[in-house]
């Protein structure tokens, strides 16, 4: 069981979103693992709108009599269930999303529109991700920017790796070491960095940056693709991923996408492992 979250305190947009939906994805298609995917967003609805289209949503809703913002449904209603302190290891199922029975599940950011309200209610985080890890193979948790950094350090301090993403560009190397200077824990073990919405033919690549950021494993990054881009505003991304999975071509354009996502699950694989993480 194990808690993979990422972050990144950028103030340019890095990606990180579709970072950790085409990681979490993957991972649930080619490894045999149980996984959970949270979004912490406020007024972010990019992780649901990749798995579920959004007017058979709003039909489904109509149809039950469910507006889909009410506290009884989705992490609104998991919410009510922590503070009445009637949890079990199982609660979160009840509350998330299905993408692959038994495989893949997600669970929504807040409705609310509210900052005070989201500001309140992101304390929880952390508890829903560690009921969620005694169920969940790992638990994957986009950590948004906007959250009360005392939230954002409660899941960083559950996280069993942080994956670091940022942009690529000139100044990515005082980014990192700055963060590094700012935050000892960006130093530790548990650490991986990964490079969102990257360019190969960019000088600053990934052979580059690992040499000027002395980053002994290597970084790892997730290229923006077009295709897959519009599958997470279409509910498409299971397709699409399952589509290009055993693409070989080289000159498809989204070969490049499914050898980058791949080789983040390997490297999250081999860092759990050596930190001797119990699956």
């Amino acid at each position: 069981m194990a808690i993979i979250s990422f972050f990144s305190d950028y103030e340019k947009e890095t990606g990180q979103t579709l970072a950790s939906i085409a990681t979490a994805t993957v991972m649930s298609i080619e490894h045999n693992y149980k996984i959970l995917e949270i979004s912490t967003g406020f007024k972010e609805s990019t992780l649901e709108n990749s798995f579920f289209d959004k007017k058979i949503a709003q039909n489904i809703a109509s149809v039950v009599g469910v507006s889909g913002t009410g506290i009884n449904t989705g992490i609104e209603g998991l919410i009510k269930i922590i503070q009445s302190n009637r949890t079990s290891n199982n609660i979160i199922s009840d509350y998330a999303k299905v993408v692959f029975r038994d495989r893949f599940d997600i669970l929504p950011g807040l409705k609310t529109t509210d900052i005070e309200e989201y500001n309140f209610m992101t304390q929880f985080y952390s508890q829903i991700a560690k009921i969620a890890n005694k169920s969940y193979n790992m638990v994957f948790i986009d950590i948004n920017k906007r959250m009360n950094p005392e939230h954002q350090k409660q899941l960083l301090d559950i996280s069993d790796i942080i994956i670091v993403v940022f942009k690529q560009g000139a100044d990515a190397i005082d980014y990192i070491n700055g963060l590094r200077e700012r935050d000892e824990r960006f130093k530790n073990k548990n650490i991986i960095l990964l490079i969102g919405k990257y360019d190969k033919y960019s000088k600053y690549n990934i052979k580059n940056l690992t040499r000027e950021l002395k980053e002994k494993q290597g970084i790892c990054a997730i290229s923006y693709n077009t295709l897959f881009f519009e599958a997470t505003t279409e509910g498409k991304v299971p397709d699409f991923f399952i589509k290009y999975r055993s693409v070989k071509d080289k000159t498809d354009r989204n070969l490049l996408l499914m050898e980058e996502t791949e080789k983040t699950c390997n490297n999250i694989i081999s860092k759990l492992k050596e930190l001797q993480v119990r699956l």
